[in-house]
């Protein structure tokens, strides 16, 4: 059979020919990119922000929008032309950079554009990691809506402690949240699973009244030496003793029974070989003193129910088709056939003990939180 095939010169010609065509389509995209932008920049010096009953500028807005995803521009433009598609976009942000000014933008973009109904649907539908995440950002918009979103959201009885925790953490952001969450205290309604950080968050207020209301109305819980916990400001300003803190972080305060530096300790919880590059201080505190409040995602804790009514309750390290493995707080693991499963339920609480401070006294947490700071990635 002979086969079909071109001299060097045609074959040279076709490969010129096609790079031509490649350079020309580059070329035009980006004549077509510059054109948008152009017609952006331009749009926002006449001030033209309404750009609803025109196609081509609408269409241009929205090419343009692409290419800047992801940026500060972005979420200005999405504002400025009053562009709803971009609400999935701001979403993303707001979960990715809750802390910074990127995701409270995009939060307050969002609020001005599109109302907070689509935040509140959005809090809803969300995982929990990604719900804390938008609370977050939520707590540090100033945007006036939000705090009634906050409080609505908050009266639904969000799905789990980790989700309630962070929400009434985000109302506590302004005086008006303030108050509500304490004459929900004062009316004995406050869930006690949130008294620590709402005490807190409320011991801390600007306002002064609020603050003294609040101390009669919400005990912190006691150590081990019978006194009650101070707030957290109190806490971070004590200094401790690293020495001391790494004997207690091994032995009486159990840390080494769940948790591994280096090769010392169980890999139950995380390893903290490098805790001290990852969180404040203040977190570190918020973490050994009210753990469930913000629960890693590889380290949700789920109770298992077995057919013949036993509970196991652990971290899953291992889910397939056919069994599942949940490790206890003692560090055992226990495998369960699917076909034993009646129901695995998410608890949304961590596996670490919430009341550690009854076994030490408050210089000897301040101890442990200066050895955990001293742990930091080489």
């Amino acid at each position: 059979m002979r086969l079909n095939t071109c001299s060097p010169a045609v074959l040279f010609v076709s490969i010129i020919a096609f790079m031509s065509l490649e350079l020309s389509l580059a070329t035009s995209f980006a004549q077509d990119a510059a054109r948008d932008k152009l017609i952006v920049e331009t749009l926002i010096r006449l001030k033209r922000f309404d750009v609803s009953d025109n196609e081509k500028f609408r269409g241009s807005v929205l090419r343009h929008m692409q290419t800047i995803k992801g940026s500060q521009k972005y979420i200005e433009y999405s504002e400025l032309f009053a562009i709803t598609e971009a609400t999935p976009e701001l979403l993303i942000l707001a979960r990715n950079h809750p802390n910074d000014n990127l995701g409270v933008n995009a939060i307050n973009s969002i609020v001005r554009t599109s109302g907070t109904t689509v935040l509140r649907d959005a809090l809803t539908t969300a995982n929990s990691t990604d719900a804390v995440s938008l609370l977050t950002a939520l707590g540090q918009s100033t945007e006036p809506n939000v705090s009634g979103l906050l409080i609505s959201f908050y009266n639904t009885s969000p799905r789990n402690r980790q989700v309630l925790t962070n929400t009434a953490l985000a109302i506590s952001k302004t005086i008006p949240g303030q108050r509500f969450l304490l004459e929900q205290a004062e009316a004995n309604k406050l869930p006690q699973e949130i008294s620590f950080a709402v005490g807190n968050a409320l011991y801390s207020s600007a306002n002064k009244d609020i603050q003294a209301r609040a101390k009669a109305a919400i005990q912190l819980p006691a150590t081990a030496d019978a006194k009650p916990l101070p707030p957290l400001r109190e806490l971070i300003a004590m200094s401790g003793t690293v020495t001391t803190g790494k004997t207690l972080f091994f032995k009486k305060g159990t840390c080494a029974k769940c948790h591994k530096v280096g090769d010392q300790g169980k890999e139950v919880g995380p390893a903290l070989s490098e805790i001290g590059s990852k969180l404040s201080k203040d977190a570190m505190f918020t973490s050994i003193l009210d753990p469930s409040a913000g629960v890693s995602h590889n380290y949700e804790t789920y109770s298992l129910i077995t057919i013949n009514g036993n509970i196991i309750t652990g971290i899953k390290i291992n889910d397939t088709d056919a069994e599942i493995t949940l490790r206890t707080a003692e560090g055992i693991d226990k495998t369960v056939s699917r076909t034993a499963v009646d129901e695995l339920i998410k608890t949304g609480v961590s596996l670490m003990p919430a009341d550690i401070q009854r076994l030490l006294s408050i210089q000897e947490l301040v101890d442990i939180v200066a050895y955990l700071r001293t742990l930091k990635k080489n």
